[in-house]
């Protein structure tokens, strides 16, 4: 009843004319009056203005047009699961991931998807923090893996792992010397560092446009340390600057939870309580996610919600 051929309905909406909707349908005028007239009198109420020139929705108009677009929503989604199953988990996904974390993550989950999923493509879009949202936003990215810092209302966030944020260390540091600590790391049993003995240390800090170093910004300022340094966008370039024993820097856990590529350093828990974020993966919310994106999240879940102490 308050659907049939709303394609009519719709298409007057956007000329707000009946002419032009006529063309745009090709039915004639005549025809599309009456069916304009058949649907308001079957709601019993007016759903344009019949007086203005170009037509106007009515309150009632637009509250049709509201729910006619529900419907059409409603109506892609159940084509889009029905697609899924008729195709058995057949498809791409494209997913954001910052250039470092995608170095880390990716050989360990692609993998064993892959094999467990040979039909689903899959591709990265490496970028910034701030990008993988662009991402979403201009659809080149079904979902993205980023840390949540300031949750947007736009997005839904899944929550892969609950990632503490590490210090890392040179195990020739001087500063390690009166320091009990496990030398392997070991995601159940890491050790704690005072941030007071880093006082005057060298650090090597995140660029000012990354999460992380926003995160590590208010721990050196509950600490009272003054946090000046040496900064580079690269995760990678800062842990080999630690290698070379150059200074300390600080690294979200993920990167090396599942193995330790710097046998020269040593990771460290700081903060009290321990300074953690939540890593997730992030989609816009109140739209369609493929079931095959969720296969894909669940392995991220499954490969780094690691049980711990």
């Amino acid at each position: 009843m308050f659907y049939k051929n709303y394609e009519y309905f719709l298409t007057i909406a956007k000329y707000r004319s009946i002419t032009k909707a006529a063309d745009e349908l090709y039915i004639s005028q005549p025809a599309l009056s009456n069916y304009l007239n058949r649907l308001e009198k079957k709601l019993g109420i007016a759903l344009f203005d019949h007086s203005s020139i170009p037509l106007k929705l009515t309150f009632a108009g637009e509250h049709y047009l509201e729910y006619i677009n529900s419907l059409n929503h409603m109506e892609k989604r159940l084509e889009d699961e029905f697609s899924e199953i008729r195709m058995e988990k057949r498809g791409k996904i494209a997913v954001g991931l910052s250039p470092w974390r995608a170095s880390h993550m990716l050989p360990r989950v692609l993998p064993d998807f892959s094999e467990n999923y040979p039909h689903i493509n899959i591709q990265a879009e490496e970028g910034l923090d701030h990008e993988l949202y662009n991402f979403i936003e201009w659809k080149k990215v079904d979902f993205s893996i980023k840390s949540l810092i300031h949750p947007s209302p736009q997005f839904h966030y899944e929550i892969i792992m609950k990632e503490r944020i590490l210090l890392a260390i040179n195990i020739r540091h001087p500063i390690l010397k009166h320091i009990s600590f496990q030398y392997d790391y070991d995601p159940k049993n890491v050790p704690h560092f005072d941030l007071e003995r880093a006082r005057n240390e060298r650090f090597i800090f995140p660029k000012p446009t990354q999460n992380l170093y926003h995160a590590i910004q208010e721990i050196l300022i509950v600490n009272q340390i003054d946090g000046t340094g040496f900064e580079t966008a690269n995760v990678a370039t800062a842990l080999n600057l630690v290698e070379a024993n150059f200074g300390i820097t600080f690294v979200p856990e993920a990167c090396i939870l599942h193995s330790n590529p710097y046998p020269n350093i040593v990771f460290f828990t700081i903060g009290e309580p321990v300074l953690f974020w939540y890593l997730t993966a992030v989609y816009k919310k109140n739209e369609y996610l493929p079931n095959i994106c969720r296969l894909l999240i669940e392995d991220f879940k499954k490969n780094y919600q690691t049980p711990r102490q």
